[in-house]
């Protein structure tokens, strides 16, 4: 497969090649500063992704710790759960560096889950800096839709007497 996709500077080593992937971080075993450092994902291992597209990611286990793809999606279906996968994700671990626009689009062009998005030009465009956290421009566009869901959230959890104002 060409590497066609972002190769994110915080992509967990364990993912196999291919546009959707999970994220990691370097940790120290110990407090001292010589201790090595290991690879841990970023998933919290709830599982909701691994129940969305299990054949996709690693199974669970006594000894699995970690969430990250074992195999990339081949079929439109596999392609819907992985991305359902990455929607149910609730620290934005699982994510998509490909340049397909139509899955970008199905991701709602959102940069906190696509290393790319299409532009107002329509251009395709990376979201992520060298260091792996969202450029500005990136970051301001998923703070909108953050306050948009806040706005929605806040509305609908009314009581029924509040509709009235």
């Amino acid at each position: 497969m060409p590497n066609d996709y972002f190769n994110h500077p915080c992509r967990f080593p364990k993912n196999v090649d291919g546009p959707f992937y999970t994220t990691g971080h370097l940790d120290r075993n110990a407090d001292t500063p010589d201790a090595p450092s290991e690879w841990r994902g970023d998933c919290l291992w709830c599982g909701a992704p691994e129940a969305e597209a299990a054949e996709l990611f690693a199974p669970f286990d006594d000894t699995y710790t970690d969430t990250y793809f074992v195999r990339q999606p081949s079929t439109p279906e596999e392609t819907s759960r992985a991305i359902a996968a990455a929607r149910v994700c609730c620290v934005d671990a699982v994510r998509y560096g490909g340049q397909d626009r139509e899955i970008i689009a199905r991701f709602g062009n959102d940069p906190t889950v696509c290393d790319f998005i299409v532009d107002d030009s329509g251009n395709l465009t990376c979201t992520v800096g060298s260091d792996g956290r969202l450029l500005p421009f990136a970051q301001a566009i998923a703070d909108q839709k953050l306050a948009e869901l806040q706005r929605w959230f806040r509305k609908r959890n009314k009581k029924w007497w509040q509709f009235w104002r």
